[in-house]
Formats: C-alpha cells, sequence, structure tokens
C-alpha cells in the first residue's frame, strides 16, 4: 500500500555552536541545550536539524 511520505525534519542554519531547542508552537518540547559536532546537530525530541550557516567563524573561547 503506497503512502505519503513524511516530511523531512526541518533544518535550521544557526551561527553559533550551542542553540536551545523546545520545538516551536504551543505544542513544542521542553527546551534543550543542543551543542554542534561536525557543524550539525538534531534535536533528539522533534528531529529538527541544526547546522551551521556557511561562512560562520567560531571564536575560540569566552
Amino acid at each position: 500500500m503506497a503512502g505519503t511520505a513524511p516530511e523531512p525534519p526541518e533544518t535550521i542554519e544557526v551561527t553559533e555552536m550551542t542553540v536551545a531547542c523546545d520545538g516551536g508552537g504551543a505544542l513544542g518540547h521542553p527546551r534543550v541545550f543542543l551543542t554542534l559536532v561536525d557543524g550539525k546537530v538534531e534535536c533528539g525530541y522533534c528531529d529538527r536539524m541544526y547546522v551551521l550557516k556557511p561562512g560562520t567563524k567560531i571564536s575560540g573561547g569566552h
């Protein structure tokens, strides 16, 4: 039986190595902080993919 393919997860370009995700909207999920590894990270709750925006310079240190 053929069905429609699920929508691909949302991909969000970011300029920081740490991002906060709450799923968005009124029915999101608890806010979690995610650290990009090799320029990307996927939220374990909502499957959003965060990717480092091309050309972003990451500063070292605090």
